[in-house]
């Protein structure tokens, strides 16, 4: 009886193995077959010559080294002209413009900033403080003459690094901002655990943001990211790219903020060139995904 009960429990673990098998064996099957579907239908498009774009190579705020900080803070420290020790204290509310009051004393801070002394062209050198626990809430930092009494970071001029109250790099909010003559002209964000947004002014009033979405585990081609090029002057998108799940890469022309669905420039991860079209059921959805992650402005109406 015994080994009845063992034939039976070896038997029906031989077939739910094979079963195993032969339904892992049928997804392999089925992936070869739309891999070559896929692989069939591209040739049967129409080719181009352009190179592929360039992955965004972006390195989130949490990975900056201690020696890229130093020789950051080494720089603006070498700028100062005069030294100061002056210490003004921050208003724990922040006013709608960003701003903050200048308060007497610092129990009734949020921040208190120490005017580390003045450039040969009158600019401060400035860094702020958390007035809780003294940790300092950003590195030395060039603020710009008629700013060195005011909270607003758009005063700042060169590598701006934010901190935490307990000494880490700001990822959720700021982190690490590139400003050039009181203009953001590069924006690092981390949006959350797995997401890094990137922001530069390629040309007058044209900003590339970049986005890249880390997957865990990570995906088999690369990781997903979207390039969009937007005009902050004429509210147009520019150019969008999207390096997608498939390793397609996919290019899109826009015109009055809506992509050219009929013909998008597209590359294989081996980067053979051809030209795609879009489905229609997905063109609504492109262009609200593409208007979101650009920051396209809403058109205010007449009436």
């Amino acid at each position: 009886m015994k080994n009845i009960r063992k034939i039976i429990i070896l038997s029906t673990i031989t077939i739910l193995s094979l079963t195993a098998c032969s339904e892992q064996q049928r997804e392999r099957v089925l992936q070869k077959i739309k891999e070559k579907q896929t692989e069939n239908a591209i040739k049967k498009l129409p080719k181009h010559d352009e190179p592929m774009p360039e992955y965004p190579q972006i390195k989130p705020p949490s990975e900056l080294s201690n020696a890229e900080i130093d020789k950051n803070v080494q720089y603006v420290i070498t700028q100062i002209n005069e030294k100061s020790d002056k210490i003004i204290y921050f208003s724990k509310t922040e006013q709608k413009d960003g701003e903050r009051d200048l308060v007497e004393n610092k129990e009734d801070s949020e921040y208190y900033r120490t005017i580390l002394g003045t450039t040969l062209d009158g600019n401060c050198v400035v860094q702020d403080f958390y007035s809780e626990n003294d940790a300092k809430q950003m590195e030395p930092m060039i603020v710009k003459q008629e700013g060195c009494n005011s909270w607003k970071s758009d005063v700042f001029d060169g590598m701006t690094i934010w901190y935490e109250k307990d000494g880490k790099i700001e990822n959720k909010t700021n982190g690490v901002t590139w400003i050039k003559q009181g203009k953001i002209a590069k924006l690092l964000r981390q949006l959350d655990d797995s997401t890094t947004f990137y922001s530069e002014e390629v040309r007058p009033n044209v900003y590339r943001k970049s986005y890249l979405i880390k997957q865990k585990p990570q995906d088999a081609f690369r990781d997903p990211a979207f390039i969009c090029e937007y005009n902050a002057k004429t509210n147009q998108i520019e150019l969008a790219i999207n390096f997608a799940y498939t390793g397609i890469t996919e290019k899109y022309d826009f015109v009055n903020n809506k992509a050219n669905i009929n013909k998008v420039t597209s590359w294989t991860p081996d980067g053979r060139g051809f030209i795609d079209t879009i489905s229609a059921e997905k063109e609504d959805m492109l262009n609200k995904t593409y208007i979101g992650l650009c920051g396209v402005r809403e058109e205010k109406s007449d009436k």
